[in-house]
C-alpha cells in the first residue's frame, strides 16, 4: 500500500503541476486603442454631430443625396479639414474602392489610426466597416492612396462650396481639439 500511495502521490502532483501551467497555444490578441485615442476619438465624433459642423456636412453631403460625413462626396471634404487642422504632411488620404470601383470614399490616416466620418478606427476595424457601410465584398474591395490634386467626378474638392466648407470644419477642429495634442495622441 505504502507503493500504491506514492504512484497517488506522485501522479496527483505531476497532474497538478500541468493543470497549474497556462494553455500555451498560439493566440493572437488585438490590441484595443489607448484609452488618449478612445477620447479623443469621442472628442472628433462630438465636434462631426455640433449643430454647425452637422449642418455643413448635410450641405456637403446633399450633392449626392446623403446624410452627413461618412457620404462620398463630404468624406474628401472631411478629409481635407483633417489635413488643414493637422498639417498635410500628417494626413495621408486614402481612398476606398468598394467591389473594385471607386474610390467611393475617403479616410485620412494618421499615424497608425484613420479619421472617417464616423471617427477614429483602427486597421483592424477600417476594412471591415467600410465593406458593411458600402455592402462591398470584402475580398473585392481595398484601400489605396489617393492623389487629391487629380480631379474626381465622385467628389467635390476644386468648388468654392466644399473649399470653404473643409476651411470651416478645419477651424471648428482646431477649435474644439488641440491640433497638437491630436497629432501625438495619433503618432503622427
Amino acid at each position: 500500500m505504502a507503493g500504491e500511495s506514492n504512484v497517488v502521490a506522485h501522479t496527483a502532483a505531476k497532474m497538478s503541476s500541468t493543470v497549474d501551467q497556462p494553455d500555451r497555444q498560439n493566440v493572437a490578441t488585438v490590441r484595443a486603442p489607448s484609452q488618449a485615442v478612445v477620447s479623443l476619438s469621442r472628442e472628433f465624433r462630438a465636434v462631426l454631430v455640433n449643430e454647425e459642423a452637422a449642418g455643413i456636412g448635410r450641405a456637403v453631403a446633399q450633392i449626392v443625396r446623403g446624410d452627413g460625413w461618412h457620404e462620398a462626396k463630404a468624406s474628401l471634404v472631411l478629409i481635407e479639414a483633417v489635413r488643414g487642422w493637422l498639417g498635410a504632411d500628417a494626413v495621408q488620404p486614402l481612398g476606398f474602392f468598394a467591389d473594385g470601383t471607386g474610390p467611393v470614399s475617403v479616410v485620412g490616416k494618421v499615424g497608425k489610426y484613420y479619421l472617417t466620418g464616423h471617427g477614429i478606427e483602427t486597421e483592424d476595424d477600417l476594412l471591415v466597416n467600410a465593406c458593411q457601410r458600402h455592402r462591398a465584398r470584402f475580398s473585392q474591395s481595398h484601400f489605396e492612396e489617393m492623389d487629391l490634386s487629380q480631379p474626381n467626378p465622385r467628389f467635390t474638392m476644386g468648388t468654392p462650396v466644399a473649399g470653404r466648407a473643409a476651411e470651416r470644419m478645419a477651424e471648428l477642429l482646431g477649435e474644439e481639439i488641440d491640433p497638437e495634442i491630436a497629432r501625438v495622441v495619433l503618432g503622427a
